[in-house]
């Protein structure tokens, strides 16, 4: 795949939302024999846009977060591994600043930044994951651990970038959540985004006031059924 090729996505997914709809934002992956594919976690938004190749969710304080129910374990003792997980969930709630999510549809990444209600703060964030799928309840991805942090403005001199879960992705191939290929995969991904983020290329070099969300937009809920999935539903796989 050439660096700004950007696949459409396939023809069967639904409509887009409207401006101001309640979703959900799932990673959905294998659990193993004991769980199958099932939703890892998930995370209640509103739609800023859906459009034009450009997906823009805002997750507002106060809104739905899920997440599997568990020991965590690993480098920042967070990660349930399948093993430790009971197949229920956690309920939590999202916490900071309004959270806004910029995806263009077929990219390997999202692109977070935080916005107080007055205005943007200095930090970035890239999230690897499979590019999104709409469905029926919102999009569906796949997060691959590792990350791409920015701090300040990408046009300025005290722009800076890095990595971010190293350790953590090298764990989870030590313990055999993740193959050897998959995650020499995500960090050839996690340098092409750094490339991205270093010259300061889209959507670094957007205009973010256009995908604000409505001041009156507060917390939401995540939509009933947001933890099933279609039978025969299949796993987004990390693919070039």
């Amino acid at each position: 795949m050439a660096d700004d090729e950007v696949p459409l996505p396939p023809a069967e997914e639904p409509a887009p939302f409207t401006r101001g709809a309640t979703v959900a934002i799932r990673s959905v992956r294998d659990h193993g024999p004991r769980h199958g594919v099932a939703v890892g976690f998930a995370v209640a938004g509103t739609v800023v846009r859906d459009r034009d190749d450009v997906v823009v969710v805002a997750t507002a304080p106060g809104s739905d977060v899920r997440v599997r129910a568990g020991r965590g374990d690993g480098p920042n003792g967070r990660t349930v591994l399948p093993a430790a997980w009971d197949g229920t969930y956690e309920e939590r709630v999202w916490q900071g600043a309004t959270v806004v999510r910029v995806h263009r549809r077929g990219d390997r990444w999202s692109v977070w930044r935080w916005h107080d209600g007055e205005r943007w703060g200095d930090v970035w964030y890239g999230n690897l994951e499979s590019p999104w799928r709409r469905s029926a309840l919102g999009f569906e991805s796949q997060d691959w651990a590792l990350d791409v942090v920015g701090r300040g403005d990408p046009t300025g001199d005290a722009w800076r970038v890095g990595l971010k879960d190293e350790d953590e992705l090298a764990w989870m191939v030590q313990r055999g959540y993740v193959t050897e290929q998959q995650a020499a995969h995500v960090h050839d991904v996690g340098a092409h985004l750094l490339r991205r983020a270093r010259e300061a290329r889209w959507p670094f070099d957007a205009d973010w006031d256009a995908w604000l969300p409505e001041p009156a937009w507060g917390a939401v809920a995540l939509p009933p059924g947001w933890d099933r999935l279609p039978t025969g539903r299949r796993e987004a796989e990390p693919r070039a």
